[in-house]
């Protein structure tokens, strides 16, 4: 694309409303171009109506996402297609937008100067499907908490990984039983299968880092409210999201697009062949970009558990990040 349409798609850009940015021509073209081009089919348009209802509808109800830059909201907006999920939100979305603050120079004063850029986050459970669409498992399991006065026990598997080697679960389950590990068996395409878990011994850590990204201390918890809703316990479906995600830490990396993040740490940014984004997303940013301390934002995969859990009321909180429980290893 030459120099002068670059600067007349940017240009385009910042005129629009952030809402409303969907709706230029250009980028409904190119939604529905990079849908048929990764899905080998031609329902791109409608893809794009179903997109685009589900982008004004989270940045209508998240002012933080307005005040993103435009160039980043269009490429999370594109990067929808690329990573083959959706922004539909519900108990088990695919992924949702985002803010990070980047650091990108310094005014004529000397000081930093920072922008606003959008995201697109992936859930765990969009990083299963695309686990799945890459090759590399066959299929998961829903996570199982497991309790007190379940028989549980965890031993080595022939490569020498800690996986859960025997589960029993004691029903009915008593009124005081408590929530010691949740697992989950991952089945490959060989036949083999692996049930990594997660004990309330990592659970406390990752309650840990969320009370200190949120300015919490030892005196002053301001971890995720899902750590203690049910009834002091972690919040299950909170924890079968946290066990999801953590099973793939040791997993090959997957293709995202150059505006989107896993959940579980940032990932180095790996560009699927033949994505066009229009303009060269690198050659839009300083060279001096730095990502900086991440600003409160609503998380809407959290926000979604929360709305899933229990009846009565959770105080909703405001977390730092897209993984305001976990450091980015």
């Amino acid at each position: 694309m030459s120099k002068e349409v670059v600067v007349n798609v940017m240009a385009a850009l910042k005129a629009a409303k952030p809402v409303e940015l969907v709706e230029l021509d250009f980028v409904k073209e190119k939604f529905i171009t990079l849908h048929n081009q990764f899905n080998g089919n031609e329902k791109g348009e409608q893809e794009y109506h179903m997109q685009a209802f589900n982008y004004k509808k989270m940045l209508s109800e998240n002012a933080a996402l307005r005040e993103c830059s435009p160039l980043s909201l269009y490429g999370a907006f594109l990067d929808i297609n690329v990573n083959g999920l959706s922004l539909e939100q519900g108990n088990k979305p695919d992924c949702y937008i985002t803010t990070r603050n980047f650091k990108v120079g310094k005014d004529e004063q000397g000081r930093d100067t920072y922008e606003k850029r959008a995201q697109l986050a992936i859930s765990p459970y969009g990083e299963l499907k695309m686990r799945m669409r890459a090759g590399q498992i066959k299929h998961a399991d829903n996570p199982i908490v497991v309790y007190d006065c379940d028989n549980f026990k965890i031993g080595l598997n022939d490569k020498g990984k800690l996986v859960v080697k025997e589960y029993d679960a004691r029903l009915p389950r008593p009124d005081e039983a408590k929530i010691v590990a949740c697992f989950v068996r991952i089945e490959r395409h060989d036949g083999s299968f692996e049930m990594p878990y997660l004990d309330m011994k990592e659970v406390e850590r990752l309650k840990g880092y969320s009370n200190r990204n949120n300015f919490g201390s030892a005196t002053n918890d301001k971890s995720n409210a899902l750590y203690t809703s049910n009834g002091g316990q972690i919040d299950t479906g909170f924890l079968k999201a946290k066990t999801l995600k953590h099973a793939f830490k040791s997993y090959p990396k997957v293709q995202t697009g150059k505006f989107t993040m896993l959940e579980a740490a940032l990932e180095e940014e790996l560009m699927p062949t033949g994505v066009d984004y229009g303009f060269d997303p690198d050659d839009q940013s300083s060279p001096t970009t730095q990502d900086v301390e991440h600003e409160e934002v609503k998380d809407e995969f959290t926000q979604a558990l929360q709305d899933e859990s229990k009846p009565e009321k959770i105080e909703t909180k405001q977390f730092a990040g897209v993984d305001d429980d976990e450091p980015e290893f």
